[in-house]
This record gives C-alpha cells, sequence and structure tokens, in this order.
C-alpha cells in the first residue's frame, strides 16, 4: 500500500468515525431531551387534573367544560370507577403512549378514579432534522467508502496470488516462495516451479548471448588469429593520432612489416599450424613492442600478410631502434620454404605529422615496401617523400606506367664511372620517365618498385634495353644497363631481349647488363638463361649488391660475368668489422679466381678507399645523387601547347633540290623508246587491258561499296563513343584532374576518328580513290601547328614548332595532317621522352619554282645510310626496332600521299644523330606557273 493510500487510512478513518459518532450522540442527546421534557410535563398534567377532578363534584363528562385543556402534546384520559372515560382533548387513544398515570381522590381521601396522560410523537427541532440528514449523508458516503474499499480489498484478495506471482518473476530469484498461506503456495506450487525454470533458462540464456557480445565485441576490435588489433581498430586510433595537435615535427611514426611468402606459407603449411606460428610471432611482438615502445603504442594485423605498429610521440632515434628490435625479432621467427630459402619481410618506417591524410602516409609506406620487395632482403626502408614525386596508390602507378609503354614516356641520362685516378672504365644508363602529371621527371628507383608488382618491370627493362643500344649509336665505350629481379623469372622477357641482342649485334657488344645479387639468389635458372643470351649476342652480365646477398659467391663460377660490385652499408663499416673485411677480401679473391674485376662504391673517405684498393678492389668515384643531379639537368616539362616560334626556320635547300631535282632529271634524261609492237600482239594486248580494266572497275566499285559500309557502320558506334564520353563530363565534373585528363584525351580521339570519316570517306570522295587529294589553297603552317597541338596533350615529348609568318601551299589539308601526325608519330616512337621533336615549315626555290616544304628532326638512334630508301617500302620493319610497335606501313602511304599531291617526302639521317624527314609541296604560284 502506498503513502498515500496508509495516509487516508490514518487520518480520514477517525475523522469518519469521529464525525458519525458526535452527530449519533447530538441527535439521540436532543431527542432524549424531548422525551424527559415531555414526561415530566405529564406527571405536572396528571396531578394538575388529580387537584381538580377531587375538588369538584359530579362525572368527569360533567366537568369536561371546566377543566382546563392538556399542553400540546399530551392526552389526558380520566378513568372513574363508575362511568364513560374522559379523553382530552378529543383524540384516539391509540395515537398516544402513555407516559404517566395518577389516580385521584375525593377530598375525603376516597379514590374515585385514574388519570392516564399519554403522548402524542414528539416534534423534533430542526436543527435535530439537519444533524440527521447530516448523520443519514455521512453514513451514505461511508458506506460507499467501505463498499470501496471492501471491494478493492476483494480484488486485492483475488489477485494478491498473481500479484505475489509477478513479484516472483519479476524477482529472478527462483527457489524462494512468496509469504502467502500454505493454501497458496500448494495450489500455485506447479506455477513457480515452471516460473523459476523459466528464470533459469532465461539466465543461461543471457549468459550465452553476453559471452557472444563479448567474443563478437573482441572480434570486431581483434584479429581472429593473432588476436591483435584488426584493421578497424587501428585506423580509427590512427586517425585520432593525425589529430593530434601539433605543427610541422613528426607526430609519430607508423612502421609496417609484410609477409612476402605467405600465400607460399599456406600452400605447404596446415592452416593450424600457420595460425600458430602467427601467434607466436605476435606475441613475441607485441612483447617487444611493450618493453621498447613506450605508452600509447598499438600493434595490429591490417591484412592478411601486412602487419602496423603505431608509434605515437615517438622520435625518430627511437622508432628506428625499435624497428630494428622487431626486424630482429622477425628475423628469429622466420619459417623454411620449399625452396630451401627462409620466408622473407618487408619493413617500412616513416613519420607522419598533425593533420596529414591517412592516404598520404600508407602511399608512401606502400612505396617503401615496395623497394623493399624489389630490394629483396629484410632491411628496413624509409619511408620519406623528399626528392620523391608524389603518385599514391598502385592503380596510379598502373595508369602511369601502362601510357608510358605505350606513348613511349621513357628516356636514358647516360653517365660515366670512373676510378679514383678519373680513367672512364663504362658508363651507366639510368632510366627516367616523363608524365604530364607529375612536375619532375620519375627515377627508376621510383616506378620499378610498382612496375615490378604490377607485373611490368619486364617491359620497363626492355625498353631500357633498346634506348641503351639506342644511344651507343655514334658513341663509344661499354655502357651498363641495370635488370629488375622481376624480369629474370620470366621466359618472355628473355626471349624479347635474344631478339633485340641479335638485331644489333655491334652494339650488344657494348652492352653489360648488371644484376642484383638478390636476384641471382632467387632466380639463379633465370640468371643461368640471361648469361646465355647474352654470351651468345656479345654482351656481357654483371652482377651488383654483392655485399647484400653473400649466397650468390657460392654461383659466381657458373656464370660468365663482367665484374663484381659492391657497395652500400658493407663498404662503410669496413673499417670497424674485421669480419666485413675478411669478407671483402673473399669478394675480391673469387674476382681475380674469374679474371673480372671486382668494383667498390660509396667509399666514405679516403682510409676506406686505400684498404679497398689494398683487397683488390677499384674504386669508382663517388656517384652523384642521381634523383636531385636528375632533376637539376631536366629540360622544361611538355605544356599542353605547342611551343611555337616565329623565327625564320632554317632552309632545307639540300632536300628540296633533291626533291625537286627528282622529275626534272626524269624529263632531262628520258628512256629509250621501246620497240612497236606487230597489229595482232596490240589487239592482243588491248584486249587483255580491257579485261584488267574491267577487273579494276569491278574492284574500284566493290572498294567504293566497302568504304560506303565503313562510313556508316564506323560513325555509329563512333558517334556513341563520343556521346557516352560527353555524358561522362557532366556526370563526372569535378571528380578530379585524372579523371578530366582521360575524359579529355576520349573526347578528342573520338573527335579526330569523326572528323577523319567524315573526309575520307565522305559521299563527296565516293566516286575518288582513299588517297586521291582534294586540292586546295592554305596555310601550311596552320596545318602545322594545328596538328602539333592535337598531338602535345597525348605525349611527353616537347613538339617545338619553327614556321615562318605565311608558307602558302597547294594540298589537301586533310591528307597533309595524315602525313605530318605519321611523322609526328614516328619521331615519338623512336626519340628518348627528354629530346624535344622539331617541327619546322618554310618556302624555298627550287628548279621548278617556290615550293612549301616541312620538316619533321628527332634525336632517335638514326638511320643506316643503307635503309633510307628501304624504310618507305611496305611493311617494311627495322630489325633493330622490333620491339617499337607498328606496321611498316606508316612511311610508304605517308610518302605515296605527298607523292599524289605532287610532292614528296625524303629523310636526311646520320647514324646516332637522329633523323629528319622533309616534305615538299607544291605553292599555288608554283603550280600556275
Amino acid at each position: 500500500m502506498t503513502l498515500p493510500h496508509r495516509f487516508v487510512w490514518a487520518v480520514l478513518t477517525p475523522s469518519i468515525v469521529l464525525l458519525l459518532g458526535a452527530q449519533a450522540l447530538q441527535a439521540w442527546t436532543s431527542w432524549r431531551i424531548a422525551q424527559t421534557h415531555q414526561q415530566e410535563t405529564a406527571q405536572l398534567t396528571a396531578r394538575a387534573y388529580a387537584a381538580v377532578l377531587a375538588d369538584a363534584n359530579g362525572a368527569p363528562q360533567a366537568l369536561r367544560d371546566r377543566l382546563p385543556a392538556p399542553p400540546a402534546g399530551l392526552v389526558v384520559t380520566v378513568h372513574p370507577l363508575a362511568g364513560e372515560p374522559l379523553t382530552l382533548p378529543s383524540a384516539p387513544a391509540s395515537a398516544a403512549h402513555t407516559l404517566t398515570r395518577q389516580p385521584y381522590r375525593a377530598t375525603d381521601g376516597t379514590e374515585r378514579g385514574e388519570i392516564a396522560v399519554g403522548g402524542l410523537p414528539v416534534a423534533l427541532p430542526a436543527s435535530l432534522w439537519l444533524s440527521a440528514g447530516l448523520l443519514l449523508l455521512l453514513c451514505l458516503g461511508a458506506a460507499a467508502w467501505m463498499l470501496r474499499n471492501l471491494r478493492a480489498a476483494l480484488g486485492r484478495w483475488q489477485t494478491g496470488p498473481l500479484v505475489r506471482l509477478a513479484d516472483h518473476a519479476r524477482a529472478g530469484e527462483p527457489g524462494q516462495l512468496p509469504d502467502g498461506g500454505a493454501s497458496e503456495r500448494t495450489l500455485l506450487a506447479p506455477v513457480y516451479a515452471a516460473i523459476d525454470e523459466g528464470l533459469e533458462r532465461q539466465r543461461r540464456q543471457l549468459g550465452e548471448r553476453d559471452e557472444r557480445i563479448a567474443a563478437l565485441e573482441s572480434e570486431a576490435r581483434h584479429d581472429p588469429v593473432t588476436r591483435l588489433m584488426n584493421r578497424r581498430v587501428f585506423f580509427d586510433a590512427f586517425r585520432n593520432a593525425l589529430r593530434a595537435p601539433g605543427q610541422g615535427e613528426p607526430a609519430g611514426h607508423l612502421l609496417i612489416f609484410r609477409q612476402r611468402d605467405m600465400a607460399e606459407i599456406n600452400r605447404h603449411m596446415h592452416h593450424e599450424a600457420t595460425d600458430q606460428w602467427l601467434r607466436l610471432t605476435a606475441t613475441h611482438l607485441s612483447q617487444t613492442l611493450t618493453s621498447h615502445g613506450g605508452v600509447g603504442t598499438l600493434l595490429a594485423r591490417i591484412n592478411g600478410s601486412d602487419f602496423a605498429a603505431l608509434l605515437p610521440a615517438s622520435s625518430t632515434r627511437t622508432a628506428n631502434e625499435l624497428a630494428e628490435h622487431m626486424r630482429r625479432e622477425l628475423r628469429l621467427r622466420r619459417l623454411p620454404l620449399k625452396n630451401g630459402q627462409w620466408c622473407r619481410w618487408a619493413l617500412a618506417l616513416t613519420a607522419y605529422r598533425s593533420h596529414e591524410q591517412v592516404g598520404t602516409v600508407l602511399a608512401r609506406l606502400d612505396h617503401a615496401l615496395m623497394r623493399a620487395e624489389i630490394s629483396n632482403s629484410d632491411d628496413l626502408q624509409h619511408a620519406d617523400d623528399r626528392n620523391e614525386t608524389r603518385v599514391d596508390g598502385e592503380y596510379s602507378w598502373q595508369d602511369i606506367l601502362v601510357r608510358a609503354l605505350e606513348e613511349h614516356r621513357f628516356f636514358l641520362r647516360r653517365e660515366a664511372r670512373r676510378d679514383a685516378a678519373g680513367t672512364v672504365l663504362h658508363h651507366k644508363a639510368t632510366l627516367w620517365l616523363r608524365d604530364p602529371g607529375t612536375p619532375e621527371p620519375i627515377h627508376a628507383s621510383q616506378f620499378m618498385p610498382p612496375a615490378s608488382r604490377l607485373g611490368l618491370a619486364a617491359d620497363c627493362d626492355i625498353q631500357a634495353v633498346r634506348l641503351a643500344l639506342d644511344q651507343q649509336v655514334g658513341t663509344t665505350g661499354d655502357l651498363a644497363v641495370q635488370l629488375a629481379p622481376a624480369s629474370l623469372e620470366q621466359p618472355s622477357f628473355r626471349q624479347r631481349l635474344r631478339r633485340l641482342l641479335e638485331d644489333r649485334p655491334p652494339l650488344a657488344r657494348r652492352l653489360v647488363l648488371e644484376i642484383d645479387a638478390h636476384g641471382l639468389v632467387d632466380y639463379f635458372e633465370g640468371v643461368q638463361a640471361l648469361c646465355d643470351i647474352a654470351t651468345a649476342a656479345g654482351a656481357r652480365v654483371s652482377v651488383r649488391r654483392l655485399s647484400e646477398q653473400f649466397a650468390a659467391l657460392e654461383r659466381l663460377h657458373q656464370l660468365p660475368l663482367a665484374y663484381l660490385k659492391i657497395g652500400g652499408g658493407f663498404v662503410h663499416s669496413l673499417a670497424g668489422s674485421p669480419g666485413n673485411r675478411h669478407l671483402a677480401a673473399t669478394v675480391a679473391q673469387t674476382a681475380r679466381t674469374l679474371g673480372v674485376p671486382a668494383y667498390a662504391q660509396h667509399a666514405p673517405d679516403q682510409a676506406i678507399r686505400e684498404l679497398l684498393s689494398s683487397l683488390g678492389f677499384v674504386v669508382l668515384e663517388a656517384e652523384p645523387d642521381t634523383l636531385d643531379a636528375g632533376v637539376l639537368d631536366l629540360t622544361d616539362p611538355p605544356t599542353d601547347e605547342p611551343v611555337v616560334h616565329n623565327a625564320d626556320a632554317p632552309a632545307a635547300e639540300a632536300a628540296i633540290a633533291q626533291a625537286g631535282a627528282a622529275p626534272a632529271a626524269a624529263v632531262a634524261n628520258p628512256s629509250p623508246a621501246w620497240p612497236v609492237p606487230a597489229s595482232g600482239v596490240l589487239r592482243k594486248r588491248q584486249e587483255q587491258a580491257d579485261q584488267r580494266l574491267s577487273e579494276l572497275a569491278g574492284a574500284l566499285q566493290a572498294q567504293r561499296q566497302m568504304h560506303s559500309l565503313l562510313s556508316h557502320e564506323l560513325r555509329t558506334p563512333a558517334a556513341t563513343i563520343s556521346a557516352a564520353a560527353q555524358s561522362l563530363e557532366t556526370i563526372l565534373a569535378g571528380s578530379g584532374q585524372d579523371v578530366d585528363t582521360r575524359l579529355a584525351r576520349i573526347r578528342r580521339n573520338v573527335t579526330r576518328m569523326i572528323d577523319m570519316l567524315d573526309q575520307v570517306l565522305s559521299p563527296q570522295r565516293q566516286h575518288d580513290q582513299a588517297l586521291t587529294p582534294r586540292p586546295e589553297s592554305c596555310d601550311l603552317g596552320d596545318i602545322v601547328r594545328d596538328t602539333a597541338a592535337s598531338i602535345q596533350p597525348d605525349t611527353a615529348h616537347l613538339l617545338v614548332v619553327n614556321t615562318e609568318a605565311q608558307v602558302p601551299v597547294l594540298c589537301d589539308p586533310l591528307l597533309t595532317g595524315l602525313v605530318l601526325r605519321n611523322l609526328i608519330q614516328n619521331a615519338i616512337k623512336y626519340s628518348p621522352a627528354d629530346k624535344p621533336i622539331l617541327i619546322d615549315a618554310g618556302l624555298s626555290s627550287g628548279a621548278h619554282g617556290a615550293l612549301a616544304w616541312l620538316a619533321v628532326t628527332d634525336q632517335g638512334p638514326g638511320i643506316e645510310e643503307s635503309e633510307t630508301e628501304r624504310i618507305f617500302e611496305p611493311h617494311f620493319r627495322r630489325a633493330a626496332h622490333r620491339e617499337t610497335p607498328g606496321t611498316g606501313l606508316g612511311l610508304h602511304l605517308a610518302r605515296q600521299l605527298c607523292s599524289n599531291q605532287g610532292g614528296s617526302l625524303t629523310v636526311q639521317t646520320q647514324p646516332g644523330q637522329g633523323a629528319r624527314f622533309v616534305i615538299a609541296l607544291p605553292t599555288p604560284q608554283g603550280r600556275g606557273s
């Protein structure tokens, strides 16, 4: 019962009882007073009447008029001993009740009769009625209240067992029966037992649910195998660390280490054994991190083979020391693989700053891991974006490399390698890549790691060898080209390399292919095949970074090598490490046994140089920082528009004179006349000629029908692609420069294809051959500028245009533009990406009047004199450039188009100095004359 109910029962009930008692007492008292007063009045009246009748003589009836009237409310009845009784006032005797009886006597004392006084019902006063009414109301209210409480009590009595049952169920304490009666407990015992069973079952289910929730929470935060923090928790913690306040100075460091052979381990080990090894490794790494990392460090497994250690608020020295501890621990936990090698780890460390993007830090680390993978060692790689071109993500690298391979964006830088005395031993070729999306060219040390991961290292190495062979034209000395270890295991690479070297044996004999010692150990069979190919073509193979993989020493005697090379930290530590000095002496002795020189680089001081010389090494001159040096020597990057110089272009009189002298010589030196055949022979030849003309007419008609079909069938998909590209430009507006650049490239090429279809396969040309020119007077400079402007956005080569102010020409602008485009694309294919392509146009006077000329000059390897005319033959492909894509029809069709317009196409070239293709076309004045 609640407190208000208790208050009502404690206060209101006594008040009501007292009120009812008071009202009842008051009513009874009033009634009693009225009764007493009537009794006393009746006695007085009886004595009064007795006195009167005692003095009177005669019968009571005769004395009626002489007797006084009784008081109100009283009835007096005189009962004489003889005679009729007298009642005053006249009223039925039954109406009153007798109050008193008084005998009356005569004066002489004789009894004469009896006087009875009765009272009528007493008229109660108004206050008594008010009190009675109030009492009645109070009784009714009390009765109603009691009835309500009785009903409630009855309800409680009826529902009491159910309430106690519910309280028992809510209490959740099986075995404790309520305080009800024995009958209640006996009657409801099965119900209580069922509730207890349900409560127990519910308690078990709740316990299982709590355990499941705890397991899910643990699973959501921890890796199921290693019990380390998982990827989500790690990235949440890393984002919080990046939000920490701070400017400039590193806010902490992030270490990522990757198990490179995880797939091999899973293939050859049972999953339970692998999981146990991972758990054990994670446990030891956690202990190492806890003991050396300090407060706030976090170790997590972010995917199947990658682990990360977050080191907030750590100095560079502390982070490096901790990374070294982790590297040692990982080396202790390595597993042997089926090929006899140990499983490999790749480690990368970088510093992060406050408010830096997560993707930026991870992209930096991913590139460092690529470097670690291509170096094939567990040395710690520091991810520092200083002096590096920023490229985020594997997909971005793939796009850059694929475009570079398709658009010939590579070039080589040649550096002389000298000994301590300054004598040139050989030259070193470094591969670079020009990409429009980066402000500076990209060094091979940056793009070869992602190329190895993406499977494009072999293509890049083929480009390096091809460019190296091109550079050897017109130069002297040996040229060393580095090959990526990932290329050595690919048979297709070796086949392509064989063709390149066999096609150019004189140049191959001055080529040295450098391979890493790691690659020699990991891909020894591939290295053997490479040495066989190089030896057959006259090239040589050398081993570099031998000091990082001394296991290669046991294989060196099986290979024909040119030299051995050591360097790096091994050379730096020679002064303080007797063991390293013994290893260096072993390398030098091995080189002497093989009959090859041993080179040492990165010697820090004169004492180390003298030590290396005493051991038998040829100390190489200090090598400049190729990345920084390369950046300083770069030309301006290509822009979206060609650079146009309005200076007078150099005249090409020799080429124009040669081109114009050809028809003149034909006229000046006519061929001797043929003998006239007989008439029968003439008729037969005429019939054969007519038949041939009919066949040609049919073939021409079929060709025209094919042109019409192509015009229809090619326009439809081209228009669809163009509309889709426009829609994508609208949908993807603002998606970034990369997307905009690709869409613009699609739109340019589709527009060019549609324009070509509209002009070459137009109805106006339906009755002409496809290569039949439609000459008109125009400006050759405009054709040059428009063509160069359409090509420049899609190439890394700089197109430099030099034209005279006005170059009038009589030609077909479409066909002339096609010829110029073909020549520019050829120049792009065969020129290094760091060399500009010159496009000149002007006027010159020849034997047959004024001629307009156009020249495209590249800086490629040039063309042998014996092949200057063969390159214009259909399907002719120079063996030296079979790795360069092409069909061998471009120059043939270009010369034919020039000839059809009354002009010529010639080439001026010198091996090693590039090639200059010159187009000579008539001018309106020249054609008129």
